[in-house]
């Protein structure tokens, strides 16, 4: 029986993954830096493994997963986080029979450095967001002059190694060229990395799930977000099944195939009013609504699984669409955030919680955490939840 070793076990894509491969037999370790992560708390868990702070210890990180695939004669490492899979893609050999659930090093790099990103984009003739690249202030100033205000500064990593530490970054939209200079004085990032300074395009943002195979798509996916955590935007905690749009889907299509990749992604676009799809990036690892998927009849983890076995890959299929998934607490955290922040709007925050409230009647919609074939992983992420309100 293989034996698949899941990352980050405290995160919800990693449950997903956990819950997907466990139930079809397969051996699951789970591993996490945090104790008692939730995906440990699962019945299809084996048994799990604590590592190296990978934020703050990257190099023992590594070894740390080295050693323990090694000595739990592990076939499978995979990874559910960008900074994960970013630290092990660039390992080759984590060591003789182990093989990665990532995309190759030098496709992982095309497509989530930004900068490598736009430039392959560019070639290609997607639709993107007018970029100049910039290494330093002056440069920033003279590129966010040539697309216009309001620009949008978005380093090329969002998290990148320096030294023996990981160093986070984050994208900040400016007004005019005070703002620009205000921002850049309290980054830390410019010159370590590039900055890619970028029109700002008004619109929503959408996105596209697929997993690749040498041969092409293996499957696709797509939903929309209905309420996030903040709801300002930030993660989604109800989501919704929908159709794929097909402009969208070919942009991704000939961006993996030009990259040459392998694995799942996550391609991200900015709707313009018009319609049109701007690419915004690309992340190379499983989404935090991936249960949504694989309520909806398309797999991942399970089909990512078979394409490293290499076992006879399906044609993509189709998916139920207006199915629902809802993150409960997330759900919560988010209603509570609303609240606080309109605490005189009357007709504003009785309208969220009648939202909050009509959900747990909706029939297309499931819990993502709280499943009753498997209830523990949500008693662990309630036990993390108390104790965090007394910290």
């Amino acid at each position: 029986m293989d034996k698949i070793l899941v990352l980050d076990a405290n995160q919800r894509s990693a449950l997903a993954i956990i819950r997907s491969l466990g139930r079809r037999g397969v051996k699951v370790i789970a591993a996490d830096h945090r104790p008692h992560p939730i995906g440990a708390a699962s019945r299809y868990v084996a048994s799990s493994i604590r590592y190296s702070d990978p934020g703050t210890s990257p190099g023992a990180f590594v070894q740390d997963v080295v050693t323990a695939a090694d000595r739990l004669d592990i076939d499978i490492v995979i990874p559910a986080t960008d900074l994960t899979t970013m630290l092990l893609a660039s390992q080759p050999d984590l060591c003789n029979s182990v093989r990665l659930a990532a995309p190759k090093a030098g496709s992982y790099e095309t497509l989530t450095d930004k900068a490598h990103l736009f430039q392959l984009a560019a070639g290609l003739g997607i639709p993107a967001p007018v970029t100049r690249v910039a290494s330093t202030l002056a440069e920033a100033l003279d590129a966010a002059h040539d697309v216009g205000f309001p620009a949008v500064l978005k380093p090329a990593r969002s998290k990148y190694v320096k030294g023996n530490q990981v160093l986070s970054t984050s994208v900040e939209i400016v007004r005019d060229p005070y703002a620009l200079s205000a921002s850049f004085h309290n980054q830390n990032w410019l010159g370590d990395i590039p900055c890619l300074v970028q029109k700002f395009v008004p619109g929503h943002g959408a996105g596209i799930f697929a997993l690749y195979g040498p041969s092409g798509p293996v499957a696709w996916f797509a939903h929309k977000r209905i309420r996030e955590k903040p709801p300002t935007g930030g993660v989604s905690v109800l989501s919704e099944s929908v159709p794929l749009d097909p402009m969208m889907q070919s942009i991704a299509s000939r961006l993996l195939a030009a990259a040459d990749w392998t694995g799942v992604a996550m391609v991200e676009f900015r709707i313009a009013s018009d319609g049109t799809p701007y690419l915004i990036e690309v992340n190379g690892r499983f989404w935090g609504s991936l249960q949504l998927a694989i309520d909806c009849g398309v797999d991942f983890p399970w089909l990512l699984y078979q394409l490293i076995q290499g076992m006879p890959m399906p044609k993509p299929q189709s998916y139920e669409v207006g199915r629902r998934l809802r993150w409960l607490l997330g759900d919560f955290d988010s209603l509570i955030a609303q609240l606080k922040t309109t605490p005189s709007d009357f007709k504003h925050r009785a309208g969220a919680i009648a939202a909050f409230a009509r959900t747990f009647a909706d029939t297309g919609c499931r819990q993502e955490i709280m499943r009753l074939n498997d209830p523990r992983p949500a008693i662990s992420e309630v036990r993390q939840w108390a104790q965090g309100l007394f910290k």
